[in-house]
C-alpha cells in the first residue's frame, strides 16, 4: 500500500462497498471460535485490505449516546466560552477548531473539526482544559472508550493469529494505550460547490496500529488492496477497521497500511474513531519472520511516538 507521500488525493473513487464488505460480528469476536475467525480476518487483510464489525444492541446504544454528547458540544458556537477554555492545538487530546487540522497531502485543506481524547485525560475530571462542562459528556466518552478498548483487544488477537505471531504479540505490544487517541470528529456539510483543496480530510494512513472508525453519512473512501479508491457508506451498528503503518512495518509490508479519505459532502458527518497504538517503550521493527533470508528489512526500526511525530511535522511542513 502506498505511504502518505505516496498518495494521490486526485485520483477518482471508481468502485462502492456495501453489503460486501468483509464482516465478523461483535458477539463472535468476543466470545468466538479465535482461530476460525482469525482466518476471516486473515483474508481480508489481504483483499481488500480493511473490514468491519457488527455491533450489537448495547454496543450500538453506547455509539448513540457518543453521538448524541458529541452533537452537544459541536453544536456551540465555535467563539462559545466552553470552546475557547479548551486544550487546543495538540494532537493527543483538547479541541481542533475547523479547517486547522494538518493537511496530509499538500494543497489541501481539511474542513473537519474535532474533539480528542487521550487516556490520561479521563483522570483529569475537574481540568477545565480537559473537558466541556456539559452533562455526562465526560462519562459517555469514557464508556465509548472501553467499548473500543475491548473491540481492539480482540481485533489485535485475530490479526496476530492471521499473521503467525502470538495471539498475544499485538495486544500487549498495545496494552499501555498511552498514545491512543479517540477523535469525535465533525465533517461539516458542504452547500456551495466544493473547492477542489478543500476535503474532509485528505489522503492518509493511520499512524498506529490499527483504527476502529464509525461514521453517520457517507464520505469515507478507502484505497483497497488492488490501489483503487472505494466509497465505502456507513450502516448502523458497523465499525469499520483499518491497518495501520506500525502493522505494516511489523509485517515488513506483508499487511498493508490502509490509504484513505474523507470527501466533502451535503451532509453533515460525524464521525467516532480510535487509533491503537503501539507502547511507547517499543522499537517497532519487521519481525523476522517476514524478512526473506538474505534481503533487508523494509523499514528502519522507530518508535511509535517518533513516528507520529514525524508524520505531523510532515503534515505541517517542517
Amino acid at each position: 500500500m502506498p505511504s502518505t507521500s505516496d498518495l494521490v488525493q486526485s485520483d477518482p473513487a471508481v468502485a462502492t462497498w456495501s453489503e460486501a464488505l468483509p464482516s465478523i460480528s461483535a458477539t463472535e469476536l468476543l466470545n468466538g471460535n479465535p482461530q476460525r475467525l482469525a482466518t476471516t480476518v486473515g483474508a481480508a487483510c489481504q483483499n481488500p485490505g480493511f473490514f468491519c464489525v457488527d455491533l450489537d444492541e448495547d454496543q450500538r446504544a453506547v455509539i448513540a449516546n457518543t453521538l448524541h454528547q458529541m452533537q452537544r458540544f459541536f453544536d456551540l458556537d465555535d467563539g462559545d466560552a466552553i470552546k475557547q477554555s479548551l486544550r487546543q492545538g495538540q494532537h493527543d487530546f483538547g479541541w481542533v477548531p475547523p479547517f486547522t487540522e494538518p493537511a496530509y497531502q499538500p494543497g489541501t485543506v481539511s474542513t473537519l473539526e474535532a474533539f480528542d481524547c487521550a487516556r490520561e485525560q479521563f483522570n483529569m475530571k475537574d481540568d477545565p482544559s480537559a473537558w466541556p462542562p456539559l452533562e455526562g459528556y465526560r462519562e459517555s466518552i469514557a464508556e465509548c472508550w472501553a467499548l473500543y478498548s475491548k473491540i481492539s483487544d480482540s481485533v489485535l488477537e485475530l490479526i496476530a493469529r492471521a499473521v503467525g505471531v502470538s495471539p498475544d504479540f499485538l495486544t500487549t505490544q498495545c496494552a499501555t494505550q498511552e498514545l491512543n487517541t479517540m477523535r469525535l470528529l465533525k465533517y461539516p456539510g458542504v452547500d456551495r460547490p466544493q473547492q477542489a483543496h478543500e476535503v474532509g480530510i485528505s489522503a492518509h494512513t493511520d499512524f498506529e496500529c490499527i483504527t476502529l472508525l464509525y461514521q453517520t453519512e457517507s464520505g469515507l473512501e478507502l484505497l483497497d488492496s488492488s490501489d483503487q479508491w472505494a466509497d465505502v457508506p456507513p450502516r448502523d451498528g458497523r465499525l469499520i477497521v483499518l491497518l495501520g503503518d506500525m502493522l505494516e512495518r511489523w509485517t515488513n509490508g506483508q499487511v498493508r497500511a490502509t490509504g484513505h479519505r474523507v470527501r466533502n459532502t451535503r451532509s453533515a458527518r460525524n464521525s467516532i474513531v480510535m487509533f491503537v497504538a503501539v507502547n511507547d517503550d517499543v522499537m517497532v521493527e519487521p519481525l523476522t519472520r517476514f524478512v526473506a533470508a538474505g534481503t533487508a528489512p523494509r523499514f528502519a526500526p522507530i518508535t511509535q511516538e517518533q513516528h507520529i511525530d514525524d508524520e505531523i511535522a510532515r503534515a505541517k511542513g517542517q
